[in-house]
């Protein structure tokens, strides 16, 4: 006879405990969002303490090796998602932070007037993680899906967020 899961089992702890990681990891990007936005003081007191590891790369980087915790140890079903999520993102804090050896992209996004804008990039690679997020929680789905909602979804809104935006923000 199957018995009912014990919401108190090592594996749920685990989960849970991992998804709170997750979360954590969210942390790591705030810095660097509060400097796009023009408060740097957080970042630059990061920074001051420890130097080269306390950049915007050096967070961004952190923060993705924590969420491999969460996705490896949480509660994921999938990990497809999870890879197409960290691979977009990643392009969009590209656009974003200055990585070295992606400033040819970032040469590249700078003359296209909906892609200049660094924060919208940054916001894109955050929800990029979160659909990414739900997607692995869910037990069917395909890579089609996964693209459109991870790739296409995204890359359409950040443009159109580039186009109409600038314009009601007084840009």
């Amino acid at each position: 006879m199957n018995e009912p899961e014990n919401p108190v089992n090592s594996g749920s702890v685990r989960q849970r405990a991992f998804n709170v990681v997750g979360w954590i990891a969210f942390l790591l990007l705030v810095p660097p969002a509060l400097s796009m936005i023009g408060l740097p003081r957080l970042q630059e007191l990061i920074a001051a303490r420890l130097g080269a590891w306390g950049s915007p790369v050096a967070l961004v980087i952190y923060f993705y090796i924590i969420l491999f915790l969460r996705v490896f140890f949480g509660s994921d079903q999938r990990y497809a998602p999870v890879l197409m999520g960290y691979l977009t993102s990643f392009v969009y804090f590209s656009n974003s932070l200055d990585i070295g050896f992606m400033a040819w992209l970032r040469g590249l996004t700078a003359g296209i007037p909906p892609l200049s804008y660094r924060y919208m990039s940054f916001i894109a690679g955050i929800a990029t993680i979160f659909i990414a997020n739900a997607l692995s929680g869910a037990k069917k789905g395909t890579w089609i899906i996964d693209a459109i909602l991870l790739i296409l979804l995204p890359a359409g809104v950040l443009v159109a967020a580039g186009v109409y935006l600038p314009g009601l923000l007084g840009l």
